[in-house]
C-alpha cells in the first residue's frame, strides 16, 4: 500500500506534462505539498517525497515551456540563492570538515549533547535536490498562471487530511497510516495525543496551518458570496488543526502573526481616513466578549501549554540546537556548511549554519523583491488578467500569498527548519505569479486557462 496515493498523483502529473496540460501538473504539485510526509517513488532503496518526484515531472514540463518573458527580478535573486547554496554544500563539508553539527539525520535530542562531525552525507544531495526542482517548479507555476490551483489544492489537502486522520485517531483507528506514513519520519513521542495529522510531527502541522489559516483568512476578508463561504471554512479547518496541535510553534507564532495583524489593522485604519470603522469596532467588540466570556476556559490551554514547553526537555534541545547552529556559522566563518549539514531549531538559524551570511542576505533580499513587487502588482488600477470563471483557476491575487507566506515564515523562525518546505515554494511561486499574464503569452491555450472544470469547495484569492 506505499504507493497507492503517491503513484497515481505522479502519473497525473505526468500526463499533464506530456499532454501539455499544466493544470494537471499544478493539481499533483498541491497534493504532494499537502502530503509531505507521503512517498512517491523509492530510489535506490530510499524513499522519494511525493513532493519531489512531482517536481521532477514539473522540471520536465517547464523546460517544455520557454520562458516569453523577462525573469522577475526576485527569481534572480532566488536563483542566485540556490548557486551559492549549491556552491557550499560541495564545498563546506570539505573546507570545514569535523566541525561540530547536528547532523539531520542524526536526532537533535542525542546530538545536543554529542554534536557529530561535519562530513558528507546524502543529505547534502537530497537537499540540493529539493532545492533546485522546487525553485523550478515555483517558476512553472507562476509563469503558467496556476500557482492558484496547487494553493488550493495544498490547502485543503493538508489542512483537511490531518482533520479527517486526527479524527480517525481519536476513535482509537489510524486506516490512514498505511497509506500516508510511507517516509517513516513520525517525529512525534509514543502516546502524544496531540494532532500532527498528514506531518511528521505537531509542529510542522502548525506551521502549514499558519500559513493557510492566514491564506484563508484573507481570502474570506476579500471575496463575496460562495468564494467567502469556502474561505471561512478553509479557515475554520485550518484553525482547529492549530489548535489541535497544541504545540509551542502554535503558540509563538500565533503570537507574532497576530501582533502584526493588529498592527496593520490599525495602519490601513489610520491611513484610510478612519473608513471601516464599524467593522473594525464591532470586530473588536466580539472578541474582548468572547474573551470575557471564556475566561480561563480560553486562556487557561494556552497559559498551561507555555508553562509546560516552557523549561521541558524538548525546550531545552531547540534552544541548545539553535545555539549549536549560531556556533556553526562562527566556525564555517560566516559561509555554511552546506545544504543538509545541520538543523537547528530555527529556520533563520539553519539557513545562516548551512548556507551563511551571504545565503541568509539572498533568501531575505528574495523574500523582500517578492513581497514588494506581489504587493505593487495589485495595486494597479487594471486588471492583469482576464476573468475566470472559477476562482480556482485564477492567478493568484497579493493579499492572501503575501499574508500566508508571512505566516509561515514567522511559524518557521521558532520551528520546522527545513527549506523544503513544499507550502514555501507554493506560496513564493504564488507571490511570483501575482499579477503576472495569463494565457497564450504563457503558452497556455484560452479554454484551459478560462475554462476548467469547477472542483468542489473552491476559495479564492
Amino acid at each position: 500500500m506505499t504507493f497507492v496515493i503517491g503513484l497515481p498523483v505522479v502519473l497525473l502529473a505526468a500526463v499533464g506534462a506530456v499532454r501539455d496540460h499544466p493544470r494537471a501538473v499544478a493539481t499533483a504539485l498541491g497534493v504532494g505539498a499537502g502530503l509531505p510526509a507521503t512517498a512517491g517513488a523509492v530510489l535506490a532503496g530510499l524513499p522519494v517525497p511525493l513532493f519531489t518526484c512531482v517536481t521532477l515531472v514539473a522540471v520536465v514540463a517547464a523546460w517544455r515551456r520557454p520562458a516569453v518573458r523577462p525573469v522577475p527580478a526576485a527569481l534572480w535573486v532566488l536563483v542566485a540563492f540556490a548557486a551559492w547554496s549549491t556552491v557550499m554544500t560541495v564545498v563546506g563539508p570539505w573546507a570545514f570538515h569535523g566541525t561540530p553539527v547536528l547532523l539531520p539525520r542524526g536526532g537533535v535530542d542525542e546530538q545536543v549533547r554529542a554534536p557529530s562531525p561535519l562530513t558528507y552525507t546524502t543529505s547534502n544531495l537530497a537537499q540540493t535536490v529539493y532545492l533546485l526542482t522546487a525553485l523550478v517548479a515555483s517558476t512553472f507555476l507562476a509563469r503558467t498562471g496556476t500557482a492558484t490551483t496547487a494553493l488550493r489544492t495544498a490547502a485543503w489537502t493538508g489542512a483537511g487530511g490531518s482533520a479527517v486522520r486526527s479524527t480517525f485517531e481519536a476513535v482509537g483507528i489510524d486506516p490512514l497510516a498505511p497509506v500516508l506514513d510511507t517516509l517513516a519520519v513520525d517525529y512525534s513521542p509514543a502516546g502524544d495525543t496531540r494532532w500532527r495529522g498528514v506531518f511528521a510531527e505537531p509542529s510542522e502541522l502548525a506551521a502549514f496551518s499558519m500559513g493557510v489559516s492566514a491564506f484563508a483568512i484573507v481570502t474570506a476578508a476579500r471575496t463575496r458570496g460562495t468564494e467567502r463561504v469556502a474561505a471561512v471554512a478553509l479557515s475554520g479547518v485550518g484553525l482547529c488543526d492549530l489548535l489541535a496541535s497544541a504545540s509551542g510553534t502554535a503558540v509563538a507564532a500565533s503570537a507574532i502573526v497576530g501582533l502584526a495583524a493588529v498592527v496593520v489593522v490599525v495602519a490601513r485604519f489610520l491611513a484610510s481616513g478612519g473608513r471601516g470603522a464599524p467593522a473594525i469596532a464591532l470586530g473588536t467588540l466580539v472578541v474582548v466578549g468572547v474573551a470575557v466570556a471564556a475566561g480561563d476556559r480560553l486562556l487557561g490551554p494556552v497559559r498551561s501549554l507555555v508553562v509546560d514547553k516552557v523549561g521541558s526537555q524538548s525546550f531545552d534541545a531547540r534552544s541548545a540546537a539553535d545555539a549549536i547552529g549560531l556556533r556553526v556559522a562562527v566556525d564555517s566563518l560566516g559561509f555554511g556548511v552546506g545544504l543538509g549539514s545541520d538543523r537547528s531549531s530555527s529556520f533563520v538559524v539553519t539557513l545562516l549554519a548551512t548556507t551563511g551570511v551571504v545565503g541568509l542576505g539572498l533568501f531575505a533580499s528574495a523574500v523582500t523583491v517578492l513581497l514588494r513587487s506581489a504587493l505593487r502588482a495589485g495595486c494597479g488600477d487594471t486588471p492583469c488578467v482576464p476573468p475566470a470563471r472559477s476562482p480556482w483557476s485564477r492567478p493568484p491575487t497579493p493579499g492572501p500569498v503575501v499574508a500566508g507566506l508571512l505566516a509561515l515564515l514567522a511559524a518557521k523562525a521558532v520551528s520546522t527548519p527545513d527549506l523544503s518546505t513544499p507550502l514555501l515554494w507554493l506560496l513564493i511561486a504564488g507571490c511570483l505569479g501575482v499579477g503576472r499574464p495569463h494565457g497564450a503569452e504563457h503558452g497556455i491555450r484560452h479554454t484551459d486557462s478560462v475554462t476548467p472544470e469547477r472542483p468542489i469547495g473552491t476559495v479564492s484569492g
